[in-house]
Formats: C-alpha cells, sequence, structure tokens
C-alpha cells in the first residue's frame, strides 16, 4: 500500500493497528464494502465490523448505501488535526482524574524488607539503581565497626562514588569511625562529638532520591521506604544537622 509508510504516525495518534488498516486500506481504494475492505486491509471481518463504528465517530470514516449494499469511504487526511485535537480534548477532560489517582498512591509508601548477611549489597544495589550520574544521598551511619559495612558494598559502589565521583554523598558519623577514615579532603563528612553521644548504634540511614533506606547491623534486617515527601522531609532534616556538626 502507497499510504503504509503513515501507520507509524497514525499510531502515534492513538489509532490501533487495526484501525491504521482499515483506514490505510480505505484511503488506498477509495471506497469499498466490507468484502474490499477485508480482502486490500487483510483485518479480519469481524474485527473490521468492531473497528468500524470507531473510525466513523472520530469523523475518519464514512458510508453511504448504494443498491441496498453499505460503501465505506475514508475521509480526508485532513480530518487527522481534527482527531488529534479530540485526543487533547480527552486527554485535558480525564488527566484531572488519573493525577489525583497518582497523587493518592504516592502517598502511600511502598516499604521493602531484607534481611540476612547481604542486606548492604541490596540497598545499595538500590541506591545505584535509583540514583543518575550527577545525584547525591545523604547518609547517617553509627558503627561499631565501619569496615562491617565496607565489605558487603558491592564492586560498582566503588567505581562509581568512590573512582568516577559519578555520585556525590554526605555523611554524619561517629567520632572513632572519622577518625579511623583515610582523611581525604573533598569528602562531605561530619562527625557527632563523642562527648555528645558516642553515636555506636550499629544503623545506617540512607537518603536517596525519594527513598530512604535503614540498615540494622546487629539484628541484620533493612527496609527502603519509597515516599517523596518522606524522603524530602528527612533530606532537609539531615542538611540541618550537618551544618551544626564540625567538619571531619
Amino acid at each position: 500500500m502507497k499510504f503504509k509508510n503513515y501507520a507509524p504516525l497514525l499510531s502515534k495518534l492513538g489509532m490501533s493497528p487495526k484501525e491504521i488498516e482499515i483506514y490505510l486500506s480505505l484511503l488506498e481504494i477509495s471506497h469499498g464494502t466490507i468484502s474490499d475492505i477485508v480482502r486490500t486491509s487483510g483485518v479480519h471481518r469481524p474485527a473490521v465490523y468492531q473497528w468500524l463504528p470507531s473510525l466513523e465517530a472520530r469523523g475518519l470514516v464514512s458510508s453511504y448505501l448504494k443498491e441496498k449494499t453499505k460503501i465505506y469511504y475514508a475521509e480526508s487526511p485532513d480530518n487527522l488535526s481534527r482527531f488529534s485535537l479530540w485526543v487533547q480534548e480527552e486527554l485535558d477532560d480525564r488527566l484531572p482524574d488519573m493525577m489525583l489517582a497518582y497523587e493518592s498512591s504516592r502517598k502511600k509508601p511502598a516499604i521493602r524488607y531484607f534481611e540476612g548477611q547481604e542486606i548492604v549489597t541490596r540497598v545499595y544495589e538500590d541506591v545505584l539503581s535509583t540514583l543518575p550520574k550527577g545525584s547525591i544521598f545523604y547518609r547517617y551511619e553509627s558503627p561499631k565497626d565501619y569496615k562491617k559495612m565496607d565489605e558487603w558494598l558491592p564492586s560498582s559502589y566503588f567505581k562509581r562514588v568512590c573512582k568516577n565521583k559519578e555520585i556525590d554523598k554526605f555523611v554524619i558519623t561517629n567520632e572513632k569511625t572519622a577518625k579511623a577514615k583515610k582523611r581525604v579532603m573533598e569528602r562531605a563528612e561530619r562527625a557527632v562529638p563523642a562527648s555528645f553521644d558516642a553515636f555506636n548504634y550499629d544503623i545506617t540511614q540512607i537518603i536517596y532520591g525519594h527513598k530512604v533506606a535503614f540498615i540494622d547491623f546487629e539484628a541484620r534486617v533493612a527496609w527502603i521506604i519509597e515516599n517523596p515527601r518522606f524522603a524530602i522531609f528527612q533530606q532537609r532534616l539531615f542538611k540541618l544537622l550537618f551544618e551544626q556538626l564540625p567538619r571531619v
């Protein structure tokens, strides 16, 4: 069919594959019966009967009677412009309800739970898959032994965060861990003074994207909570505390 190349364009307008085949076949033959449409389009007769009323309702196909036989013909492609406006009007009409449903679903936090030795790996794999290049995550850590966490970090973490600096991080840790780690000038870390609190609960909290993760090393369990409002709230609390703590 000489009009076949226009099928992708019609698909973008929301027409179904069978609607497209029927309409393009009628453009090809100018006008014809149901049998002519079946033969030219390759669409089975029941489907032609199913989709023709939709095309007629949208002003893309019309019909007339000739000796008691119904003849169908394609309206001018100019009508596609009106069809695209009809799609936009339907979208504008239904979009508010769709947005309400979306906002309602987002208000209910999605919570995932993990347990076992690989909790650190599972959580950081989610951090890396969630954050694109140029992102930042925020981490509270209160380890008794920070090496216990490092040995379970996925190799991609060291590549993307430590080596290539694709993802940046801000960290609040305990004073003991801060002193034990190798000093790096660009590291954005703050330490909770030992005089205030030993801060050695063996729990880590990570705020990233629209998620917040908690890792309990003692119990070997972890949770990931997915909720944009909760993540923003936690991020702002982190920044407030971060600015008050001394540099490492």
